[in-house]
Order: structure tokens, then C-alpha cells, then sequence
């Protein structure tokens, strides 16, 4: 694919634009009106769960380009495979949330840690870390490592070392067995932490950062205010806050860099905002922060995030709001030394964005930090030389008409649709693939066996019962907006879907429209749900019922619920098949899906989404008349 960046004289459409120049042509000449490189000294660190080495080697090239403005570190705490020994025997869904996760035991155990973990799971994790390291040495950049700290470990370590129990960190609504991490206010657990931190930089030295969340995903600390299971931990270090507690766990990764002769940032809640904390305890956190660890943005140590849509547009990967990303980039001042973290992996670690993507962000990134300050241009201008340099000076406008419009359609999205998630409602909710029937629990074990073990529920009735019930909770969101909102993202599919025969950059472009139907189609399914939910909610009694003949008495309306319900179940059918025929048509290749049947999960599709799409069909269709079994049809 050709390079995206474009280098350009703000409000001068030069010709550069017009050939649609590579980053590297353009590179060569330097406009003058672009600051001195030398004197730039960002820190960009990306973030990424990658682990196939022939993409991280795609990324490592997309990257390069920021090297002429500081360090740039990519994220080599990745997970070989997934956790499997975590999961235990019958599943349990609240475990699926960490187990894609890195924590330092899982790639340089302590001694006392080690015996109870897979070696051969601990060895794939470690060499993959190792090779990724190697990749980066070679390309002159830097390496960072990203964990969930302290991480819950198994019930048998605990057995044998009592004393190392902390905190309980699972979710009592979202799971079945109690977890525990470790108490980081033991001097033993904290040498342990020591032990790994050291281990791992003499290792791979290149790692010069490492940032974590906790109290969320499977880690957490002792008596901290938002644990899911409330405040708790042993009695033993009851008096501590979580600011020292916090301190404990800086000081003891700060004492293994110093075993391993090595320097280190140590950064807690980046991304921005993925720890859970009290207010009090996050200026608690902040006052005791020892040297070269970072919590929150300072005038000292500047912090800035920046990434795409894809955490909130999960399974689909290829959108992106290019108008937000350009606002977003003015954020970041090219006079002066910021750590820049840069997001492309999902929640959870189930999947990474689009090389197609990472090197469109990364090549806005480039530009931007090549513009002076007094060359700053309004958003919406530079939105629209872009435009001309990808779609060409005959469809540039209908680029830019399409990238306002969604731009638009996204605000419209977080204000009116409540808290709808691909990762939640789609994906951990099934709505994507399970029927959408008025009776569901008459539906066979047969037919619900492919979707019902894989919703995020401890409760399997629940599960089968209750379309909105979201991991424990109920959400809720409005049908009406979800079409007004569909409305919106068909009106730029028909824009950018003009614009194909004459773009430039064929993979960006032609994408886009066709993630945009998969996102369409996933978000239509919630506000069928969610109105299937209500109107069996209204009707409770009734489909609760013994199935019977309808009245005899005539109507021409019967059961007006009955006919709204008989329309939504009509929508689902059709958006299904809709679906189907767009992931047939190169879709797929958008959807981040399991490798093979044993990874599908909670938070991960399996990859025989097609055929599951077809068999929801097939179900919907042979339950399509249960609902009269329970309410009146029209008749005369």
C-alpha cells in the first residue's frame, strides 16, 4: 500500500498533492516552512497487541519515521497465546477478561511463581518478547512493556505461600470462583516483583518503559476504594493507603531495574483512564510518586494519547474519523518534549487495528510534527488537502463531505445511543450471531449450543432470557436513535462508495464503506435486541405462559405486540443476511475473529462467523410462530 502521509504547504495545494507524493519522496525536500527536526524530542510509545511477527515487522515500518523526532518504543508485552491454564474447568467468563493479558510472571516467573504456570506457555510468551526486542534492536528504537499489575495468580500458589494473599479482584456478578492477587505490602512479594522486573530488562534491555492498570481485568490492590468486590485484603495492611500501596509496587519494579543496571519509566493508568481508582485516592497516588514514575499529565512530564475508533467500533477494524484524529494531533506540541502513547489493540487485548490504519495515523503523526506552530491550519482545511491527495481534485470534496459527515454521525453515536460497545453488545452478547425468536427457551440445547457458552454471563438463564443483559447489568439504548444513526452511515457508505474508481489510496478508501455496513449491521442488531427485550419485558406473563390456541373471537389487529414484535424479528432476519453477504464479499477480513475454535471466546468471534449467521437464520425461521402460541394473530 502506498504511504499516506503527505507532506504540504497548509492552505497551498502544491503539486505534491496533486501526484498523491510517498512519505519518503516527499521527505527528501523539506519545505521551509517545517521546524528543525533536531530540536523535537518526543517519546511516542505504541501500544499494540500483536503477536505475529510479520505484522509487528508492518508496524515497526510504519513507525520509523518518527525516529527523526525523539524515541520511539513499541509495546512488546504481548501474550504468545492465550492464558488457557487461567480458565477454570467449565469456563468461567470473568476469567476471559484477563486472559489475553501480560503481567511480568507470565514471561520471567520467580522461582517461587514459576511451578505453577505452564513452562512451555511461559517459554512461547518469553521468546516471542525476545524476537520482538531483537526486530527492534535492529531498527534502532526502543521497546516498552504493558501489564495488568499485580496480576491475580492461581489458587495453589496461595495454597503454599499463605502469606502473599492479597486482595479478592474478581467481579462477584460476572464470576464463579474467587481470584486473588498478590499483597504488594509484603517484603517477600515485593523481592518477587524485584526478581521478575530485574529478570526481564537483563533479558531485553530495550524495554525502557513499563505502564500498567490495575484494579481492573484481573489485578487489583489491597483495599482499594473501587475493587469489584469492595474494599478488601488482609488485616495485616489495613493502615496502608492506596497511594502507598502504589508506592510499594513503584519501588519494588524501581529496585529490580537497579539489579538489572538498567533505567526505566514506570507509567500507571495508560492509556489514559484504564485503572480504577477513587479521587482521593488518585491525588493520594500522586503526591507519593517516586522518581521517574507517572501517573497523571504535568506541566513537568507532559502525557498525551492519541488513537482511532477502533476500542469503540470492536470487532471491526478499518474506521477511522480522520477530522477527530486531526484534532486530536493539534494536542500535541511539537516545541516540546511530551510521552506520546499510541493505542491500536482492542479492549482486553482481542485484537489490533489495520495495518491500513496504523500507517494513516502514523503518517498524519509525521506531518503534524513537521508543521511550525505559526503553521497551523484549521482542522477542516488540512481535512480537505488530504482529501485531494487520496481521492485526486475530481472527488476530494466528496471525501471531505464524507469525513464531516462522520465525524458527525460518531458525536451523534456518544450522545444519543447510551453505552452500546461492539465488544459488550455485539460480541459478548452474541446480538451479532444469536437468534433474535420471541420464546427463547424453546429454543433445542442443539441450537443454542454454537452462541449460548460464549455470552458473558455466570448465569445461563440469564444468559438465555434477558437480550440486554450486559455482563451482570442491564443496558439500555434507544432504538430510534440507532436509525436515525443507521440513516446517517448509509449516506457516507454512498459517498465514499463514489469515490473508489478515482482513489488513490485503494485500501484506506475502499475499506471504509465496507467496515461501515459491518458496523451498521452490528449496531442494527442492538436496537432490535433492545426492543425485542422490551417488548418481552411488556408481555412477560404471557411468554412466561403455557402455550395455547389463540382466542376465538375475531380481530383485524390481534395483538398489536405480537405484530411489533413479528417486524423486529423481520429486521434481524434481514439485517442477518445482509451481514452474511457483506462478510462474504471481503468483509471478513475486517472482523477480528478467533484463529480457530478453541480460541472463540466471551470477547472474541469464532472464525465460522458466516456459517453462524446462516444458522441464526435458519432458527429465527423454524421459531418464527412461537410467539402464537402465547399471543393472539389477526384474523377474521
Amino acid at each position: 500500500m502506498k504511504k499516506l502521509s503527505i507532506k504540504f504547504l497548509p492552505g497551498v495545494l502544491f503539486i505534491l498533492l496533486l501526484i498523491g507524493s510517498s512519505r519518503e519522496s516527499a521527505a527528501q525536500t523539506i519545505p521551509p516552512n517545517r521546524l528543525n527536526q533536531k530540536d523535537q524530542k518526543q517519546t511516542f510509545i505504541i501500544n499494540n497487541c500483536i503477536s505475529d511477527l510479520n505484522d509487528f515487522r508492518k508496524l515497526v515500518d510504519a513507525a520509523g519515521p518518527l525516529k527523526k523526532f525523539g524515541t520511539v518504543q513499541i509495546n512488546i508485552g504481548t501474550l504468545a497465546d492465550k492464558s488457557f491454564y487461567e480458565i477454570p474447568e467449565g469456563g468461567n467468563p470473568w476469567n476471559e477478561y484477563a486472559s489475553n493479558n501480560a503481567t511480568l510472571f507470565k514471561f520471567f516467573p520467580d522461582p517461587k511463581i514459576a511451578p505453577f504456570l505452564p513452562a512451555g506457555f511461559v517459554a512461547k510468551n518469553r521468546q516471542l518478547l525476545l524476537d520482538k526486542a531483537k526486530i527492534l534492536r535492529e531498527n534502532g528504537m526502543e521497546a516498552a512493556f504493558f501489564a495488568n499489575e499485580p496480576g491475580f495468580l492461581p489458587s495453589a500458589f496461595f495454597e503454599k505461600y499463605p502469606q502473599l494473599r492479597g486482595p479478592r479482584v474478581d467481579h462477584p456478578r460476572r464470576s464463579n470462583v474467587a481470584c486473588f492477587s498478590p499483597c504488594m505490602s509484603v517484603k517477600e512479594m515485593q523481592d518477587i516483583y524485584a526478581s521478575m522486573m530485574s529478570e526481564l530488562l537483563k533479558n531485553a534491555p530495550e524495554i525502557k518503559s513499563f505502564y500498567f492498570k490495575t484494579n481492573d481485568a484481573g489485578s487489583g490492590n489491597c483495599w482499594s476504594d473501587w475493587l469489584y468486590s469492595g474494599p478488601n485484603g488482609p488485616g495485616s495492611c489495613k493502615g496502608e493507603t492506596t497511594g502507598q500501596r502504589i508506592q510499594e509496587l513503584f519501588s519494588s519494579i524501581q529496585k529490580g531495574v537497579t539489579m538489572a543496571n538498567s533505567k526505566l519509566d514506570i507509567y500507571l493508568s495508560f492509556p489514559q483512564g484504564s485503572s480504577n481508582f477513587s479521587d482521593s485516592e488518585r491525588n493520594d497516588i500522586q503526591k507519593r510518586l517516586p522518581e521517574n514514575c507517572y501517573f497523571k499529565s504535568t506541566p513537568a512530564h507532559e502525557i498525551k494519547s492519541i488513537g482511532t475508533a477502533f476500542s469503540s467500533m470492536y470487532p471491526v477494524t478499518g474506521i477511522c474519523d480522520v477530522l477527530s484524529l486531526l484534532d486530536d494531533l493539534n494536542r500535541i506540541d511539537n516545541q516540546k518534549q511530551q510521552t506520546i502513547f499510541i493505542s491500536f489493540n482492542a479492549y482486553y487485548n482481542r485484537g489490533n487495528e489495520g495495518s491500513e490504519i496504523e500507517e494513516l495515523l502514523l503518517g498524519l503523526l509525521e506531518d503534524h510534527l513537521l508543521d511550525k506552530p505559526s503553521n497551523v491550519v484549521p482542522v477542516s482545511q488540512k481535512l480537505h488537502e488530504y482529501c485531494l491527495a487520496w481521492a485526486g481534485k475530481k472527488d476530494a470534496d466528496n471525501l471531505y463531505d464524507a469525513f464531516l459527515l462522520l465525524n458527525e454521525a460518531f458525536k451523534f453515536r456518544n450522545s444519543n445511543l447510551g453505552n452500546i460497545s461492539g465488544i459488550n453488545w455485539n460480541v459478548a452478547a452474541r446480538m451479532i450471531n444469536r437468534p433474535l425468536v420471541a420464546v427463547p427457551q424453546r429454543l433445542s440445547k442443539e441450537e443454542e449450543a454454537y452462541f449460548l457458552p460464549y455470552i458473558f454471563n455466570v448465569s445461563t438463564e440469564e444468559a438465555r432470557m434477558d437480550y440486554i443483559d450486559i455482563q451482570g447489568g442491564r443496558w439500555t439504548t434507544s432504538p430510534d436513535s440507532i436509525k436515525s444513526y443507521l440513516k446517517k452511515l448509509k449516506q457516507i457508505c454512498s459517498k465514499l462508495e463514489s469515490i473508489i474508481p478515482s482513489a488513490r489510496n485503494k485500501d484506506f478508501i475502499q475499506n471504509l464503506p465496507v467496515a461501515l455496513k459491518v458496523h451498521s449491521s452490528l449496531v442494527r442488531s442492538c436496537g432490535n435486541f433492545a426492543e425485542a427485550q422490551r417488548i418481552r419485558d411488556n408481555n412477560k406473563e404471557k411468554l412466561n405462559g403455557t402455550i395455547h390456541r389463540p382466542d376465538k373471537e375475531g380481530s383485524w389487529t390481534g395483538d398489536t405486540d405480537l405484530l411489533k414484535f413479528n417486524t423486529v424479528m423481520r429486521d434481524e432476519l434481514d439485517n442477518t443476511a445482509e451481514l452474511a453477504e457483506v462478510l462474504q464479499q471481503g468483509g471478513i477480513n475486517l472482523l477480528c475473529l478467533a484463529k480457530d475454535n478453541a480460541h472463540e471466546d466471551c470477547f472474541l468471534l469464532g472464525s465460522g462467523i458466516i456459517a453462524q449467521l446462516k444458522n441464526k437464520q435458519k432458527i429465527m425461521l423454524d421459531h418464527w410462530r412461537d410467539i402464537e402460541g402465547y399471543m393472539t394473530t389477526p384474523f377474521k
